[in-house]
């Protein structure tokens, strides 16, 4: 079969059935073999250990990262803020232990901690990019934030650039999703981002700006093609559906949480957004 040499004839290979292999066992070069080996006893060692322990580390860590990667999607700055303030800035947040997040991947804290900044940065590009953030966007801040980390020696330092990092990703896409609107319009939706939690009226928002009810519609509708309460209406359901990804919370309870009316127009609502109901939104992922 002919060796893929560039992006495009990666591109091809992966899409078409008739230039990939039969599958057969794999073998590793043996240049790699013995390393590979040594991977794979200490993966193993580690998914007892932490399969072990009280709870479930393993679904908390997917857990967490699944809900910074959902507020960088969403270009939610509040949430990023707040979460970048309750870092203590003297600790080494890259330290197996520090959270239970992070894994050990090299003894050298410095090659820990690098390596560590690259996988968030990782990560935080394929959020931003599942939130609409243009490819070119995306890759560009990823690719400069990489290369300065790669020259970093001051664990401290990494730190507060993962912090930067973390604004400056959930910026980008927060930008870019609003780009074509107003101050006002942009005002709004940061305190309806702020506020998920509670009855959000035409009024409150109208009330924010000094603008009138029938302006602030308006300009929703120009700029958002939407009306206000389906905006704000969908912003909770999104909330919701990440909800149910992450955690055991009841329908009803989530339904009061967000302040939905009742459990039944939440329900409706949602089979409306996402073609099934919260329930059945809960089960698939809870078989993942």
């Amino acid at each position: 079969m002919k060796k893929a040499t560039t992006s495009q004839d990666l591109y091809r290979l992966l899409l078409d059935d008739e230039l990939a292999p039969e599958v057969k066992s794999f073998t590793p070069d043996k240049s790699v073999s013995k390393i590979r080996n040594t991977i794979l006893k200490g993966f193993k060692e580690q998914v007892f250990f932490e399969t072990e322990g009280e709870g479930d580390p393993i679904s908390y860590k997917r857990a967490t990262e699944k809900t910074i990667m959902y507020y960088i999607s969403t270009g939610n700055l509040t949430k990023i803020l707040a979460l970048i303030e309750s870092f203590d800035p003297s600790e080494n947040h890259y330290s197996p232990g520090a959270f239970n997040d992070i894994g050990e991947v090299s003894e050298n804290p410095l090659s820990q901690a690098i390596s560590m900044f690259v996988s968030g940065i990782t990560l935080y590009t394929r959020a931003a990019l599942d939130g609409g953030l243009p490819d070119h966007i995306a890759y560009s801040l990823s690719d400069n934030y990489i290369k300065y980390s790669l020259m970093e020696t001051d664990i401290s330092k990494l730190n507060h650039l993962q912090n930067c990092a973390l604004y400056d990703f959930t910026y980008q896409v927060s930008a870019y999703k609003y780009r074509s609107c107003g101050l006002y319009v942009k005002k709004c939706c940061e305190y309806i981002s702020r506020h998920l939690h509670e009855k959000i009226t035409l009024s409150d928002l109208a009330s924010i700006t000094g603008k009138s009810e029938g302006y602030i519609s308006k300009i929703f509708e120009e700029e958002l093609s939407e009306r206000p309460s389906v905006f704000i209406r969908n912003q909770k359901l999104e909330y919701a559906a990440h909800a149910l990804e992450i955690t055991d919370i009841s329908i009803s309870s989530l339904s009061d949480l967000l302040a939905f009316p009742s459990t039944s127009a939440f329900i409706t609502y949602f089979r409306q957004k996402y073609g099934v109901t919260p329930h059945e939104y809960k089960t698939t992922f809870s078989r993942l």
